[in-house]
């Protein structure tokens, strides 16, 4: 049963003739026990007094078709007041478009109605008529433009329509109107995010919030996933730590105390937490990843390589993280000496992301080398030499610091050819 407010109307006058009876039903209705209202009208001969009262009533109790047969039956007797009781009922069980047009016609005699106005964009936006929404809202601004409530409701329109600058405005405003309202402020802060706004400002922002009350839950999730974001992980530890003393042991939390105590060397403390997370969901591209280099630090390569080969084959990452996954799995394959594995997946991430082709290959050579495969670890040296000189040919200082990689490596590849003993019989290549 729900709590209903309203005006009651000239109605109330009419009731109070009744005497104490009038008064139970009154006091009934005031404290939203409907049924017993209904009991009190019902000993009462029937009037067009009453007619308000049990609308109510039914509506309270949800009710909603005995409702909407006496709103009706109030048309004639106070037309906006059944307007309005007919518009909550029929937006109650749904039915949008007869509600829109009841709001409408309200509207129309009531133009500046607050709450009929507030209630009829909400149910536009509900609707999906965001542009029809948008258009409420911004004549609730036009009544009162020093109303934070009325600014976060325009935010919130905004950002329905992915207009993120336009919604950071005006959450912008509310939060200007109000610094004390923490909710508007959590609002104000992930849209300064979404936009890229610069860390350090969001964060100096957030403390300033954080000072009105430090336990308020949205604003310390934002301020420990800002301080994990700008690297600052021993606190992010500390504020994740904190949020879970409050209680919290969500997703979000268990993921980002786990990266923060990976990203301090806790690799115990991480995996524990990780742990819980995967179990809580293990389609999070990020949680995978750091949870498979953390299993890898703590000598569970098996299981970092299921998680990894799982990524890959179930979630179809975009092929920049499925190039991340191969590599990892390289480098796991790598620690384990089994480096042809280790090739084929540095291989594998060459294949999906050619932007960083010269950083595999790098890795594929000093498997190479390793795996005393000095002839492929040539040509390979050979390959990144050439793409180097390609890529970089406009950045001299880059290229500079490539050669003098290359140059390493046919030096060292010199040495062990020498004592191959390929260089009398003409079979070096390196120059």
């Amino acid at each position: 049963m729900k709590r209903i407010t309203f005006c009651i109307g000239l109605s109330v006058m009419s009731l109070l003739g009744y005497g104490q009876i009038g008064n139970q039903i009154l006091t009934s209705i005031a404290l939203g026990k409907y049924s017993d209202a209904l009991e009190q009208i019902n000993e009462l001969p029937s009037s067009p007094e009453l007619i308000q009262f049990k609308a109510i009533a039914f509506e309270g109790l949800s009710m909603w078709d005995s409702a909407v047969v006496y709103y009706s039956k109030l048309t004639n007797i106070d037309t906006q007041l059944a307007k309005k009781g007919l518009a909550r009922c029929y937006e109650s069980v749904g039915n949008s478009s007869k509600a829109i047009d009841l709001y409408k016609q309200i509207l129309a005699d009531d133009s500046l109605n607050a709450s009929i106005i507030i209630r009829y964009a909400n149910l536009l936006r509900s609707s999906s008529l965001h542009k029809q929404a948008l258009e409420q809202f911004l004549k609730l601004i036009e009544l009162d433009s020093t109303s934070a409530k009325y600014w976060e409701m325009l935010g919130d329109q905004y950002k329905a329509m992915n207009m993120t600058v336009e919604s950071t405005t005006a959450y912008n405003k509310a939060y200007l109107l109000n610094s004390k309202n923490l909710f508007v402020a959590s609002k104000y802060f992930a849209q300064l995010i979404k936009s890229n706004v610069p860390l350090q400002y969001v964060y100096e922002n957030i403390l300033d919030a954080y000072q009105v009350d430090s336990t308020y839950m949205p604003i310390l999730m934002l301020k420990g996933k800002v301080e994990s974001d700008m690297k600052k992980y021993s606190q992010a530890e500390i504020t994740f730590a904190r949020i879970a003393s409050l209680g919290d042991s969500s997703f979000f939390t268990l993921k980002n105390l786990a990266i923060a105590k990976h990203s301090k060397g806790s690799y115990l403390e991480a995996e524990n937490l990780f742990k819980k997370a995967y179990e809580m969901d293990s389609t999070d591209f990020l949680l995978n990843f750091v949870y498979a280099k953390t299993l890898q630090n703590v000598g569970e390569r098996n299981l970092a390589l299921d998680i990894i080969s799982n990524t890959i084959k179930l979630l179809y990452p975009p092929d920049e993280l499925v190039a991340s996954f191969y590599e990892l799995a390289g480098d796991i394959y790598n620690s384990g000496n089994k480096i042809d594995l280790a090739v084929e997946n540095y291989q594998m991430a060459l294949e999906k992301d050619k932007k960083n082709e010269l950083k595999y290959l790098n890795k594929i050579i000093w498997c190479k080398i390793y795996d005393k495969k000095f002839r492929d670890a040539e040509y390979l040296v050979h390959k990144y030499d050439s793409i180097a000189q390609e890529k970089y040919a406009d950045d001299s200082i880059q290229l500079k610091n490539e050669q003098r990689k290359t140059g390493f490596y046919k030096d060292l590849l010199k040495k062990e050819f020498f004592f191959m003993d390929d260089l009398k019989n003409g079979k070096f290549l390196v120059y």
